[in-house]
């Protein structure tokens, strides 16, 4: 797939995974993947940067080091992902800082410095997934290194599966490293403030490939595949030979999120967006 590193809309870009390593191998080369500001010079996968994005690039890594800190004195990656999920609280009007948001903005139409302070959280947020991605990405090569090394190791000593009754339990087989994406799916976030933040900035135009089964599983739940959902051609969003193995749909943003109703609050919610889908689970 050629590099892509632009602020012109894509065709279609990856949800929620930001990075190739957790994509589904049969999706790769069907869509580009979001970038929020933290992606360098792309490689052989493209990337799409929004050109509306609150923060350039130094204010986002200076905003990054910061986190760093944090990210050095945690034990268990949950709790990243718990502080990361936090930063989307004031996203929601369901939290008491998005119901006065949200009031203030009725009372006072216009709101520059407080819409820009929502976009910025939007892109934080945005960031601090990115960059758990990142991590588990780093952690599981790191563990696979350690593996490789481990066997080796075994295999220099001779030693065999009749040896591990004098071995400590387990050590054998303890060497089993997940992989990216199965490391992804133990600590992901919620799908649902990824997809209020992400809407934020990808157009309407541009489609959304997802690429986490467990959100299709959640329309599907929710009655959103029915028969009278639009569908619309497949083809016109990624390249012709996944049209075959992707399904479609078109909703307004609102309706992805399993909201009852319109946001007042998050206008951009009220556009019909494009997401596309594998037509059958992976085996």
């Amino acid at each position: 797939m050629p590099s892509q590193h632009t602020n012109a809309p894509a065709r279609c870009v990856f949800f929620p995974c930001m990075h190739a390593e957790l994509l589904p191998p049969r999706l790769v080369g069907a869509a580009v993947f979001f970038d929020p500001g933290l992606a360098a010079a792309p490689g052989g996968a493209g990337y799409y940067r929004p050109g509306d994005l609150p923060l350039d690039a130094a204010a986002v890594r200076d905003a990054v080091r910061q986190y760093e800190s944090l990210e050095r004195e945690v034990k268990d990656p949950r709790e990243l992902d718990a502080f990361f999920a936090a930063r989307f609280e004031d996203l929601f009007p369901e939290s008491s800082h998005g119901i006065q948001d949200a009031l203030r903005d009725r009372m006072t139409p216009g709101r520059p410095r407080a819409e820009k302070a929502r976009a910025v959280k939007a892109q934080l947020g945005l960031c601090l997934a990115w960059r758990l991605e990142e991590k588990l990405v780093e952690l599981s090569g790191l563990e696979r290194g350690f593996d490789h090394a481990f066997k080796a190791l075994v295999e220099n000593l001779g030693i065999s599966g009749e040896d591990e009754e004098e071995l400590p339990p387990g050590l054998l087989g303890a060497t089993a490293v997940p992989d990216p994406r199965t490391l992804a799916l133990e600590y992901k976030s919620s799908w649902r403030q990824l997809l209020t933040a992400m809407l934020r900035f990808v157009p309407p135009q541009t489609g959304l490939l997802i690429a986490d089964a467990a959100v299709v599983e959640a329309w599907t739940e929710a009655g959103l595949l029915s028969e009278d959902t639009p569908r619309p051609d497949v083809s016109a969003f990624v390249p012709s030979e996944f049209s075959g193995v992707l399904s479609a749909m078109s909703l307004p943003g609102w309706r992805l999120l399993l909201a009852g109703r319109p946001r007042p609050e998050s206008p951009w919610l009220d556009a019909t967006r494009v997401v596309l889908f594998p037509a059958t689970p992976e085996e």
